[in-house]
């Protein structure tokens, strides 16, 4: 989960911050955090965290059930945050823009987001105007259990991880007049790395050879 720093966070907690805690489990995140920065989290002398409110982006996905699970289960509460709200998106550039605002600005503070974005929001390359927005990465929600789906009109045809074939099925789709195209939810996501990685080693030019195309991860 990403997380922008509030301007209020000094220099010294952003670098704790930064070095994070690749952790499975959403119960674990408090946790996680104290053993990052236990002097950094909570004000000195006291027993609640310093912000007890946080707004929190979310695409209907399954791998945000750790966050969702942790709002329902009560667990933001449990450890000083009622405040917690959890928002649904409606696409990977909602998030971006929303959390390129931060929620003073009636956008969100952290999301669970795609995992190079949040290094393109900090390096200025996804954002307007190309302005670097300050990004932490306090927790990973998931890893690996993704997969690459393909047509129908593809079975029986052996396009698997490795799939010799397939540069031959897209080239008779285009001597067929058809457009083959391909989809990720974001350009230069996870999943459009993965696609255009997969094609390329099976001998399909993304660039060339290939549409590749933003669909919203709901319409996936």
């Amino acid at each position: 989960m990403t997380f922008r720093p509030s301007d209020r966070t000094s220099r010294s907690r952003r670098a704790l911050i930064k070095q994070g805690a690749a952790v499975a489990g959403t119960a674990a995140l408090f946790t996680a955090i104290r053993a990052a920065f236990p002097a950094g989290a909570f004000a000195q002398g006291a027993e609640a965290p310093e912000v007890k409110k946080a707004i929190f982006g979310f695409i209907a996905l399954t791998d945000a059930s750790p966050l969702i699970v942790a709002k329902e289960k009560g667990f933001f509460t449990k450890h000083g945050m009622p405040e917690v709200e959890v928002t649904k998106q409606a696409s990977w550039g909602t998030t971006r823009d929303n959390i390129e605002l931060g929620s003073a600005k009636g956008g969100i503070d952290g999301a669970h987001i795609l995992t190079p974005m949040p290094y393109m929001i900090s390096a200025g390359k996804v954002t307007k105007n190309n302005q670097p927005v300050p990004m932490n990465i306090l927790l990973r929600l998931n890893t690996n259990g993704q997969a690459i789906s393909v047509t129908k009109d593809f079975l029986g045809k052996k396009i698997e991880a490795s799939a010799p074939a397939l540069k031959e099925e897209v080239a008779k789709l285009k001597s067929a007049g058809k457009d083959p195209k391909a989809a990720m939810t974001f350009r230069g996501g996870t999943h459009d790395v993965w696609i255009r990685y997969w094609l390329a080693a099976n001998g399909v030019d993304p660039e060339k050879d290939i549409s590749c195309i933003v669909v919203p991860p709901p319409q996936m």
